[in-house]
């Protein structure tokens, strides 16, 4: 075979492959998507992921972990018109790049801007599949995702979203914010950062020793259900439990604002707490056993009731209580402005 014959059947094959890598099929009426398309770097000693996505392109991110030191995508391009050829060209114009760098290995979802497509019946997307090393550094920036990530991770950072957030298993700093969206996480220790509006947010088993962790959320729940270590929990219109609350530190701050606030103690370790609530209740619920101080008040209207628990009262008066429980080793302080009772209950060790 001549040099000339063996060059074009070479390019023959480089093409063929060129498009089963971008062979696009219509999955349902309207809606067409790549097969499944790969990438791979090795991760160098950062053992850190960017991602980084155009602002106006949407998708799903999964990451989860393996104990190869390697960085996997396996991802889908999918777009939506009612036009094939319009469909074909919004998948062609969106592009996933994996490359090193010195700050670890980056991750970037491109699309033009503005984007080809607008409005509801028209979209360009990624569904991307991320494998990374354990006890890697997660840093996402891409707003128009939904990220669900299960660990070991080291860290976990996503800004300036406005996807849903699912996270598990994060050993030394979580930092997330969304608008709009869920947050749901699971198994978390070290520096804790977590806020979103409109939507609830679901916290499990958080540990924060030595450091002081942040829960903001507005017109939404927040639910926490198991927490270690100092806390600060900001809230408006909407409700807020703390359950399974092992308090440690000095600034432990509760604040919320027509919406009631539950708090389950199951351990005080000479710690201060402070809880605010303005038009609804607080119930702040104690071991029998627990050695605190607490200082409460209401406003007129308003009432202080506690129960099953052992207190010597210092001072009554009709819109104000301070009482010592044990040697009142601890601190617990809460006032409601407006509307809003305040109970607090000893439950059996």
């Amino acid at each position: 075979m001549n040099s000339t014959k063996l060059l074009c059947l070479m390019m023959v094959f480089l093409f063929a492959s060129v498009c089963l890598a971008q062979e696009v099929f219509e999955s349902v009426e309207g809606t067409f998507s790549t097969r499944k398309l790969s990438d791979k770097k090795e991760m160098n000693g950062t053992n850190k992921l960017l991602i980084r996505a155009a602002a106006n392109l949407p998708g799903e991110i999964t990451v989860n972990t393996s104990k190869a030191k390697e960085v996997t995508i396996n991802y889908y391009k999918k777009a939506k018109s009612d036009d094939r050829k319009k469909g074909i060209d919004f998948i062609d114009l969106i592009a996933v790049v994996l490359d090193k760098t010195p700050d670890g290995i980056r991750l970037e979802m491109r699309a033009p801007n503005p984007a080809p497509w607008s409005g509801n019946y028209e979209w360009g997307m990624i569904e991307a599949r991320i494998t990374v090393p354990e006890n890697c550094y997660i840093d996402i920036n891409a707003a128009q995702f939904d990220v669900t990530a299960d660990g070991p991770f080291r860290a976990v950072v996503i800004s300036k979203s406005l996807g849903r957030i699912e996270v598990s298993n994060v050993l030394e700093k979580l930092d997330v914010a969304t608008s709009n969206r869920r947050v749901n996480v699971n198994d978390i220790s070290g520096d804790i950062s977590i806020s979103t509006t409109n939507a609830v947010l679901n916290a499990r088993n958080l540990v924060s020793v030595g450091s002081r962790s942040h829960l903001e959320n507005e017109h939404g729940d927040i639910r926490v259900d198991g927490f270690t270590g100092e806390i600060e929990i900001e809230n408006s219109y909407g409700r807020i439990h703390l359950g399974a609350f092992n308090a440690r530190g000095k600034r432990n701050v509760i604040r919320g604002m027509s919406g009631p606030i539950s708090l389950e103690i199951i351990q005080l370790n000479d710690a201060q707490l402070r809880v605010t609530n303005r038009f609804d209740d607080v119930e702040i619920n104690l071991p029998g056993s627990a050695s605190a101080a607490l200082s409460l008040a209401v406003d007129e209207g308003g009432k202080i009731e506690v129960s099953n628990f052992n207190v010597k009262p210092e001072l009554i008066a009709q819109n104000r209580m301070n009482l010592v429980a044990g040697k009142g080793s601890s601190i617990i302080s809460s006032n409601v402005r407006g509307s809003g009772n305040i109970y607090i209950r000893g439950n059996n060790d």
